[in-house]
């Protein structure tokens, strides 16, 4: 029995230690890799910092709110606090910071709690995420149908859209609304009845939390996209960063790959406001680094507390 233990201590010793170098590795490499690009010396020029300062401040809150979330979704699993939950969070970003689309967070959130129950924890993580991308495809969704409101006479005239352009998208984005929908509400075949812990008014609950964090981290795309003088007005830019959110999140792209996609998706749809391409790909890394490859860093230190094995 103590054999095994000692195994099993050894096995997840080995898997953290893995775990760490590769996320550790795979930021320093991406920012060293972004250096390249960014206009650095831009973020510094008069009062352009004030931005910069805000949208920093705003990574605990974005962060902080999926906390909640994770707290809230595994009361009935097991009690944790706040501080707890934030470490779980960062700890599953730091190992999705390297895997396709993320996929790996949901270990680091899973992983971090001491219950033996991981299917449910696992199954708990699906909402929260599932949620969250679907406030971001019915974000881009509204956005769509604003922005073509809005623009309709200048993309018509240049040829940029069409009717069967927006057809198509708002039939993709229903279809996947709807998938959602069907999985998480109306639960079709009792999903292993762990789905069936969750109220409506609780899955509404996470639904607004999930709202509430896109907002917070849409706007600091705004203030970075300012960082860099790309000012096309607040509503217009926060309907181009839903477009960029949008395709983003339902594009698969694998961690060699992320930041290059984030870049040509930004340019893609920021192309329509400014020709300074350098200033976009350093506002999409920019955020990258603010949201994600720092918090990913400071979530190493609690891989450690990882319970694989329940050791």
């Amino acid at each position: 029995m103590l054999a095994n233990k000692n195994i099993s201590k050894g096995i997840s010793l080995f898997i953290k230690t893995v775990i760490f170098v590769f996320s550790v590795y795979y930021i320093i490499d991406k920012i060293g890799d972004a250096s390249t690009t960014m206009t650095i010396g831009d973020m510094w020029r008069k009062t352009q910092t004030n931005y910069f300062i805000i949208a920093f401040c705003l990574v605990p809150v974005n962060w902080g709110i999926e906390a909640l979330k994770w707290k809230y979704l595994t009361k009935e699993i097991e009690k944790i606090s706040f501080s707890t939950a934030f470490k779980a969070v960062l700890s599953g970003l730091s190992i999705s910071i390297f895997t396709p689309n993320r996929v790996g967070e949901f270990a680091g959130k899973v992983f971090y709690l001491k219950t033996t129950e991981k299917v449910k924890a696992t199954l708990a993580s699906f909402i929260g995420s599932s949620l969250q991308f679907l406030v971001t495809i019915l974000a881009g969704l509204l956005a769509a149908i604003v922005y073509y409101n809005i623009h309709k006479n200048t993309l018509l005239l240049k040829g940029l859209v069409n009717a069967n352009h927006l057809s198509i998208f708002l039939i993709i984005s229903l279809f996947v609304i709807t998938i959602i929908a069907v999985l998480i509400y109306l639960k079709p075949l009792q999903i292993k009845e762990q789905l069936m812990q969750y109220e409506h008014k609780e899955l509404s609950y996470i639904f607004i939390l999930s709202l509430l964090r896109y907002i917070v981290f849409s706007f600091q795309y705004y203030l970075v996209l300012l960082l860099f003088n790309i000012d096309a007005g607040l509503l217009n830019s926060l309907l181009l960063v839903a477009f960029v959110f949008f395709v983003n999140s339902a594009i698969p792209s694998f961690a060699l790959t992320e930041i290059a996609v984030r870049s040509a998706t930004s340019i893609y749809f920021f192309s329509t406001v400014t020709n300074d391409a350098n200033a976009i790909v350093s506002s999409s890394i920019t955020l990258w680094m603010i949201n994600l490859a720092i918090p990913a860093l400071i979530g190493g230190a609690f891989i450690w507390q990882l319970n694989f094995f329940n050791d």
